[in-house]
């Protein structure tokens, strides 16, 4: 119950704009595009946005999964924010020398 209301108070702050079907004023459509033949058939959308950040692509797929999406959903979902490079990355701290 503590990782669903954690994931719910962040996907409700609509990180990273919150979902609609078509771009609402100057905030910009979120989502992803299966235009082009669905999950089964759709290249993947890099235009893909996400309420939730994800640390990486595992990451992704275990929460989608987590929160009720079919694991081959999940897959092309989080794929899609992958090719569209929409994980956190960890900044490189370098040693100073």
């Amino acid at each position: 119950m503590g990782r669903i209301a954690k994931l719910e108070k962040l996907a409700s702050s609509c990180n990273g704009g919150c979902e609609s079907s078509l771009p609402h004023g100057k905030d910009p459509w979120v989502g992803c595009s299966e235009s082009g033949g669905g999950q089964a058939n759709a290249p993947f959308s890099p235009t893909c946005r996400d309420t939730l950040t994800y640390k990486n692509y595992v990451d992704c797929v275990e929460t989608k999964v987590f929160l009720g999406d079919y694991r081959n959903r999940a897959y092309w979902i989080c794929s899609s924010l992958s090719a569209g490079n929409k994980f956190q990355v960890a900044e490189l701290k370098r040693p100073k020398h």
